[in-house]
């Protein structure tokens, strides 16, 4: 699995990836006030995927921006879509960055990729100035997912990001990692309920990706989107992912 997933391997939690941008991009903002990004002169983004992150940072702030990922369709489209950001395909296990040079490392969904995170971890404090800090802006935790009535979509979504190697309850580890790497650390947790034009346009993925996994068959994908369209028809599906947020300063 690359860091900042490729939208062509894994394109259901891309998507998800997307919604979540949106929905929490003014939280995003009083974090950036937290950690002082206009101050900052040089920023580093793991993980960047298609640059979405790194066109809002880029917005945000007029420092020296780098952005990695080590998949290079991910470097192409992002270096194609947002001007003023040095991107480069690189692995954050062993960064070529030189010690002590950015004021903040950031990242977004990228620890959920990544099933032995400290060791990246303590890669991008290396580079991190003293003072300065490494923010992982979203991590999901699917281990905390709510969804009533229970038709097992929580559980089959644990099921298929171990499958695929992913750590899918990262979010609640954010503060022991952090505080491990000796990170002054900070963390926050926020969720949404998804709204009923989600659930209308979505549900059928979801369940469609679980059966694409192989963890339910095409019978059972049938039942379970019937069983859906009940629910949701009458307004009382409920589903909800919390989201973490960590902020480690050196």
């Amino acid at each position: 699995m690359s860091e900042g997933f490729c939208p062509d391997q894994c394109p259901h939690y891309y998507e998800e990836f997307l919604r979540e941008v949106d929905f929490r991009q003014s939280f995003r903002k009083g974090i950036y006030k937290e950690i002082e990004l206009k101050n900052a002169r040089r920023i580093l983004e793991v993980g960047c995927r298609t640059g979405v992150i790194s066109h809002e940072i880029r917005k945000e702030s007029d420092a020296q921006i780098t952005a990695i990922d080590s998949n290079h369709m991910n470097i192409a489209e992002a270096s194609e879509r947002v001007q003023g950001v040095e991107f480069y395909r690189e692995t954050a296990d062993k960064l070529s960055m030189r010690d002590e040079i950015f004021d903040i490392v950031l990242c977004h969904y990228f620890f959920l990729w990544k099933p032995k995170p400290f060791g990246t971890l303590m890669e991008m404090k290396r580079v991190l100035k003293k003072g300065g800090y490494i923010v992982a802006l979203a991590e999901p935790d699917y281990g905390a997912w709510i969804e009533h009535p229970d038709l097992g979509l929580g559980k089959h979504h644990l099921e298929a990001l171990f499958n695929q190697g992913a750590n899918p309850q990262i979010g609640r580890s954010l503060l022991s990692i952090f505080s491990s790497g000796g990170l002054d650390t900070k963390v926050f947790v926020n969720s949404r309920i998804w709204s009923q034009e989600e659930l209308e346009g979505h549900i059928a993925d979801e369940w469609f990706n679980i059966q694409k996994e192989g963890l339910i068959s095409e019978e059972e994908y049938n039942k379970k989107i019937e069983e859906e369209k009940k629910v949701i028809e009458n307004k009382l599906r409920i589903i909800s992912l919390p989201i973490f947020t960590a902020i480690g300063k050196k």
